[in-house]
């Protein structure tokens, strides 16, 4: 069917807290925000998809209402590798990451979204992917004042009751003496039972990452998740030459062209990449094509909302990722985005069934995330 209208709209939720090291080293804080995407077609489809605004959700509605929905409308709506295509050719004078290829991912996931239920099938199936169980991991550890050692051991302690064996601790917010003993703790009350990951957001220089990634060798850490900026792939690459800890990333690369510099060059031993974020399903599904063809996993990364999740879910099903990461923390907003189609049990998420990307969003659950104008 033809695409009739494409439209963006800000949503979040204020109330979270806790902080990562790019916040605590002096980024901006922002609550976590969510830009929903939706594909009308001409005869009364609806496909929904999500862009990651960081904070700039604006910027990336605007680009989805002003610029890519006149790009797409009028055009057949199943034809998305093309339209994929059509979006990146026509905004390449205003980008090539970021605002841009975040936009294209909201869009890029509604029409699939929408191509699974003309369909009636689950984008997963539809792609050929493997309806299993999919392992998950848990991203915490984040920082807040009054977060010590014993509050940090019983946050993984409900990780672990929730059935998770692998967890993602932040680091990077405090002196590396200091992340190393948060570890240490977790590491002599869970023992080898628990896997552990970190996650320094990008902060580190490299002599940094490299003294870092000594402790965490020592600890059995089973991946070093972006140690340094994204902006340095040979630096990355010598990083992961010197290190027996798994260097993992970069969420923060975007589309194919970024990713070809960091899995050619071996600077990541796992990529990590976002269908929210990255370029959308189609992107993510050509980025670990790429990833395959040098040896590599490719691990999903999660930060925001629950379409994007989705998304990514269907994306590690077809490709056949090894685990997807998740977050445990209270977010309403993500549950009245994915319903249902968020199924987890002993640390394994269940694929979604219901055409699509099985999601169900009612505009009353919307409503209350809308974000106010300030």
């Amino acid at each position: 069917m033809r695409i009739a209208s494409v439209s963006c709209e800000v949503l979040e939720f204020t109330e979270f807290y806790e902080r990562d090291a790019l916040a605590v080293v002096g980024g901006a804080e922002h609550p976590m925000e969510v830009c929903l995407v939706r594909v009308e077609t001409s005869d009364g489809g609806v496909g929904f998809g999500e862009a990651i605004g960081y904070g700039s959700p604006e910027s990336v509605a605007v680009t989805v209402n002003s610029v890519l929905s006149r790009i797409v409308r009028g055009e057949e709506s199943t034809n998305i590798w093309h339209l994929w295509d059509k979006m990146y050719k026509a905004t390449f004078r205003l980008g090539r990451r970021g605002i841009v290829v975040s936009a294209m991912s909201g869009v890029d996931i509604a029409l699939w979204d929408l191509t699974g239920k003309e369909y009636g099938a689950p984008v997963h199936r539809l792609l050929g992917g493997n309806s299993r169980k999919m392992k998950g991991y848990i991203t915490g550890g984040y920082y807040r004042p009054d977060k010590d050692i014993p509050r940090l051991i019983e946050e993984v302690e409900g990780y672990v009751r929730s059935g998770f064996k692998t967890v993602k601790i932040k680091v990077g917010g405090l002196s590396i003496e200091e992340d190393l003993k948060r570890l240490s703790a977790l590491r002599e009350r869970f023992g080898e039972e628990l896997g552990i990951a970190v996650d320094a957001n990008n902060v580190y220089d490299f002599n940094q990452a490299l003294r870092m990634g000594r402790g965490l060798e020592k600890l059995g850490v089973i991946f070093f998740e972006e140690p340094i900026s994204t902006d340095y792939p040979e630096l990355s690459a010598r990083l992961a030459a010197q290190l027996d800890v798994p260097i993992a990333g970069y969420e923060t690369a975007f589309t194919i062209h970024e990713f070809r510099e960091l899995i050619s060059r071996y600077a990541v031993d796992i990529v990590q990449a976002d269908a929210a974020w990255n370029g959308g399903i189609t992107e993510m599904l050509r980025i670990g094509v790429l990833a395959r063809g040098y040896g590599l996993p490719l691990i999903p990364h999660y930060s925001a909302g629950g379409v994007g999740f989705v998304a990514s879910l269907h994306t590690a099903l077809t490709i056949d990722s090894p685990i997807i990461e998740f977050h445990l923390r209270p977010n309403p907003l993500r549950e009245a985005l994915a319903g249902d189609a968020i199924k987890h049990s002993n640390g394994e998420f269940e694929p979604p069934t219901k055409p699509g990307l099985g999601i169900t969003i009612r505009e009353e659950d919307l409503e209350k995330f809308r974000k106010t104008r300030r």
